[in-house]
């Protein structure tokens, strides 16, 4: 896994990608969360004062590239009922048919205090989770 960063914004021609790193799946959904939410809001300095605990479940047969599109699809649900801006992610269990943990952020009532343009929605074009031999990595585009 690379130090560096524990995720990167890829170019795409009409949407955002993110490549993501984690040690376990449970990291590596944490930075894919943090990945897209970074394409939305610099989290520095932010104060993330609302907390919403999640729980997603898909149904089999999937894998964890389902897994990952769901858990990121109920973020952006979130985002587009609750007008929250996430910035903090903790994820506590990933499994074969579910994944739970919470998410925090803060309310934007409009969109000037943000630093990019919102997420409509996660896409299955290019997306891949696959374990590799430091973790796992995911690669994922989204429409903005």
């Amino acid at each position: 896994m690379r130090e560096r960063s524990r995720f990167e914004i890829l170019e795409h021609t009409a949407d955002k990608g993110v490549r993501a790193w984690g040690a376990t799946l449970v990291e590596l959904f944490e930075n894919a969360s943090r990945g897209m939410y970074r394409l939305v809001i610099d989290p520095e300095g932010k104060i993330a004062d609302r907390v919403f605990p999640l729980r997603v479940e898909v149904q089999p047969p999937a894998d964890e590239s389902d897994l990952l599109v769901a858990w990121l699809r109920e973020l952006i649900y979130l985002t587009d009922v609750q007008k929250v801006v996430f910035t903090e992610f903790t994820v506590t269990l990933v499994d074969e048919k579910s994944v739970e943990g919470e998410a925090r952020g803060l309310y934007v009532e409009d969109n000037d205090v943000l630093d990019g343009a919102p997420v409509k929605a996660v896409t299955y074009h290019r997306l891949r989770v696959e374990k590799t031999p430091e973790g796992w990595e995911a690669e994922f585009y989204v429409d903005v």
